[in-house]
């Protein structure tokens, strides 16, 4: 009975192991093209894009959301006390298999006494693709 366990254990050991390395990809790094992007104003989110930086507002995200026709990469920095803050895009690019965003989060030029939250984030949107985002620093 205790050498039955044992084959079975190894037996789904082995399986893991050949399903979970067949779907390791190697992400390639080599930039092929610079992408075209859109920032999307808030007022031309897509309801499950608003939904995405509501529900994750507070702390810091980056999610990358597709639909039928567009791919969206949200990059939020949660909460901060004042207004003010900017972000820019540096870089953008794709490779074989991925894409690349790189963002860059300014603070505000002046401090004002007022305390405001503030929840700032960016919203890009680029033709629909399937490859994985990678978010660089």
């Amino acid at each position: 009975m205790r050498k039955n366990k044992l084959k079975l254990f190894l037996l789904m050991a082995v399986c893991i192991a050949v399903t979970t390395a067949c779907g390791l990809e190697k992400i390639k790094t080599k930039k092929t093209k610079d992408m075209d992007f859109t920032v999307v104003a808030e007022n031309e989110m897509p309801t499950e894009i608003q939904q995405i930086v509501e529900e994750r507002k507070e702390k810091e995200f980056k999610v990358a959301y597709s639909d039928a026709q567009y791919t969206y990469i949200i990059i939020g920095y949660g909460k901060q006390k004042f207004e003010g803050y900017s972000i820019k895009v540096k870089e953008m690019y794709e490779t074989e298999n991925a894409i690349y965003v790189k963002t860059e989060f300014e603070g505000p030029k002046e401090y004002s006494a007022n305390e405001t939250d503030t929840y700032p984030y960016i919203v890009i949107k680029i033709e629909y693709s399937d490859k994985n985002v990678i978010f660089s620093e």
